[in-house]
């Protein structure tokens, strides 16, 4: 991933694309009515800080996705102790009070980092992301525990998962990159996809292969339709493959700019998917999706004095109710981001910037009917140095 921002880097995954996200898919169109009344009222609110927790002695860490399971709040990322130089797998659980930690098993010795998590039931979630050579993927099967799952045998190495959504127990998709080694070891993108028995690498689209290219978001619709966004290329132009239930295929998108990435999606039907992220390293680009063509929809940006602006994360409640969350980046700070749209435009809405030095929201999702949305992240300048973010609209 290339970064003109002061991000720290919490994993090996964590320098190879633009911000990934856990990425909405058909759970969203269940809630649309509910949390469509609440939409304008949490639009004008914004977002404002919720207390999250640090894992003990750490100096570092950082909430990469969050997801709803209709009872409780998940999301995951990484830590560091202070002093050594290993990161670890990161997850935090929200009863509805406070947020915790809960402990994720990983790989002895590994560098590990989860990217993104969803959720199929409340008894049934998912994270994926990285350890030292090959993705992580971790399964919740209750409230609190996770385990382990084994990545599939032939996935190539140096492979890391940014993003999952599933349809069912039996239908889970996670992208992310691999170095498969075809142009120089660059970077390929890399699907997965889980049948409820294991987890197996799926070819992507037939693409113009250029050793830099990464699939960043992806939403499940439906068994037979699947969207995952990225970017291709060393000065990237954004990246849409289509699932139709037998392969992937590219898809014409109209951002032709160079340094520009997609890095999330969301759908709620076949005719209505969003996709956000970059374009010409210092503007939001937001995309939709009718049942025909991607086009463009005009998205706010504050360009004022060099500030870059990046969409990381995207969540459709209701076709008149859709919200984004990233940064922005000014002379060494990162500030956090928020837009929402209404059904008529994209708008700008507050948002927290906690400590005295940057603020970045990852990850957004929405909560339980009739609640608020959450975004999570990290800021900078606290104890731990670099600390986790939680967010929350008031509605």
């Amino acid at each position: 991933m290339i970064f003109l921002s002061t991000r720290a880097a919490s994993s090996r995954g964590s320098g190879r694309g633009r911000r990934r996200s856990a990425c909405v898919g058909t759970a969203a169109a269940a809630t649309a009515v509910l949390l469509g009344m609440a939409a304008t009222a949490q639009a004008a609110t914004g977002f404002q800080v919720q207390a999250s927790s640090n894992v003990s002695g750490s100096d570092f860490d950082e909430l990469n996705g969050v997801a709803d399971t209709g009872f409780f709040d998940v999301a995951v990322g990484s830590y560091r102790i202070s002093g050594q130089t290993l990161f670890h797998a990161l997850a935090l659980r929200f009863n509805g009070r406070t947020w915790s930690q809960v402990t994720v098993p990983v790989p002895a010795g590994d560098n590990t980092a989860l990217q993104a998590v969803t959720t199929v039931t409340p008894a049934n979630n998912w994270a994926v992301g990285s350890d030292a050579t090959h993705s992580l993927i971790e399964h919740q099967n209750n409230s609190s525990s996770w385990s382990l799952v084994p990545s599939p045998a032939n996935e190539p190495v140096n492979s890391v998962l940014e993003a999952v959504s599933a349809t069912s127990a039996n239908d889970i998709w996670a992208v992310g990159d691999s170095r498969a080694g075809t142009v120089e070891q660059g970077f390929e993108p890399l699907i997965e996809h889980w049948n409820g028995t294991a987890w197996s690498v799926v070819p992507s689209a037939p693409i113009a292969i250029t050793g830099s290219d990464f699939l960043s978001g992806v939403a499940a619709v439906s068994a037979d339709d699947v969207w995952a966004v990225g970017r291709t290329g060393e000065h990237s132009t954004p990246l849409i493959e289509h699932w139709d239930g037998t392969a992937w295929t590219q898809v014409t998108q109209p951002v032709s700019g160079l340094d520009s990435s997609l890095n999330s999606v969301a759908a709620i039907s076949a005719t209505d998917a969003w996709a956000v992220g970059e374009q010409n390293l210092n503007q939001t680009v937001i995309e939709h999706w009718n049942g025909t063509a991607w086009t463009v929809v005009a998205s706010p940006s504050v360009t004022a004095g060099g500030v870059q602006d990046f969409l990381g994360s995207v969540s459709e409640i209701g076709s008149s109710d859709v919200w984004a969350v990233g940064f922005t980046s000014n002379l060494g700070t990162d500030q956090t981001l928020a837009e929402h749209w209404d059904g008529t435009s994209w708008q700008i809405v507050p948002s927290a910037n906690p400590g005295p030095g940057s603020s970045v929201l990852n990850s957004l999702a929405q909560t339980a009917p009739g609640g608020p949305l959450r975004a999570v992240g990290f800021a900078t300048g606290g104890t731990p140095a670099t600390a986790t973010l939680v967010e929350t609209t008031v509605g």
